[in-house]
């Protein structure tokens, strides 16, 4: 691995960090409002965290305010620049409290070693912040300011960046199932009907890929068994009843998805569960895998 790789892999071993990794994130779930603003900070309504894309507008006003300075340093008569840089990094200032609103929600979901990576991150931006604020309250040294705070910003968001695709905090862990198991036209024999325990949660294979089942009598209901969240088995949550039929709880953070649809209907979760047609004939179990429905 470059040195790069090496050093933004670091905050993730830093096992000094657990307490208050724990505690922020007590603090965070505590204090962020739930319910339909909790899925909207998680970005469920997107099928997708909202966190990275409204971190575009805090990093793209500093860095717009930061190449207004350097023109008014360079141009004749480029002070008039310092006025819309400065409006810019107002605007930086006030965006980073939602985008950072968002970023807790997803935090409180994430596993230890995610956590201290992102705790990291958000202190960087942090970093960023008290530099932005303190650069609208400074004289001849608010560039100065406008740009450590721009530096920091960039720094965390690649910090942030490599979270999210080297820590897989964030993407669908479930989107490669139906391409395990087979081309998705014909189901494929999953087990014999009283082989499954009744009322339990039970875990069976569609080609290579797993299966969260659900028998009730006669009738079978499946998802796939790899939560799109972090990748927990969803065969080992529990069922719990929905407004709209049986639902699955992960185990590792609560998400819950519906047997119907595979819909997001708590947790953290942003992308759909994919979902699985299930026919009972002669005794036996028929699935076939499909792709995540829409969000």
């Amino acid at each position: 691995m470059s040195l790069i790789g090496t050093l933004f892999d670091a905050p993730s071993r830093l096992t000094v960090l657990d307490p208050l990794a724990a505690r922020a994130a007590a603090v965070a779930d505590r204090v962020l409002p739930g319910g339909r603003v909790r899925a909207l900070l998680h970005g469920r309504p997107f099928g997708h965290p909202a966190h990275p894309a409204m971190a575009q507008l805090p990093v793209g006003t500093s860095v717009s305010a930061l190449l207004l300075d350097v023109a008014a340093a360079v141009l004749p008569g480029g002070r008039a620049l310092r006025a819309p840089a400065r409006g810019l990094t107002a605007v930086a200032l006030a965006s980073a409290v939602p985008t950072a609103a968002a970023g807790w929600a997803d935090y409180t979901g994430l596993h230890p070693d995610q956590q201290r990576t992102a705790l990291v991150h958000a202190s960087g931006n942090a970093l960023a912040v008290a530099c932005w604020g303190a650069s609208l309250l400074a004289g001849r040294r608010a560039p100065l300011l406008r740009s450590a705070g721009t530096l920091a910003a960039g720094a965390a968001g690649a910090l942030g960046g490599h979270l999210a695709y080297r820590w897989a905090a964030g993407p669908n862990h479930a989107e490669h199932l139906p391409h395990l198991a087979g081309d998705g036209k014909e189901h494929v024999d999953v087990g014999a009907l009283e082989d499954l325990p009744d009322g339990e949660l039970t875990q069976v294979r569609a080609g290579d890929a797993p299966l969260c089942v659900l028998r009730r009598g006669a009738s079978v209901l499946a998802l796939a068994d790899t939560c799109t969240h972090l990748g927990a088995g969803l065969h080992g949550g529990r069922v719990r009843e929905g407004e709209r039929g049986p639902e699955v709880v992960c185990p590792w953070h609560d998400s819950a998805f519906r047997f119907a649809d595979g819909r997001v209907v708590g947790g953290p979760a942003t992308a759909p569960q994919p979902t699985v047609d299930v026919r009972v004939v002669g005794g036996r179990v028929l699935a076939r895998l499909d792709a995540p429905p829409q969000p």
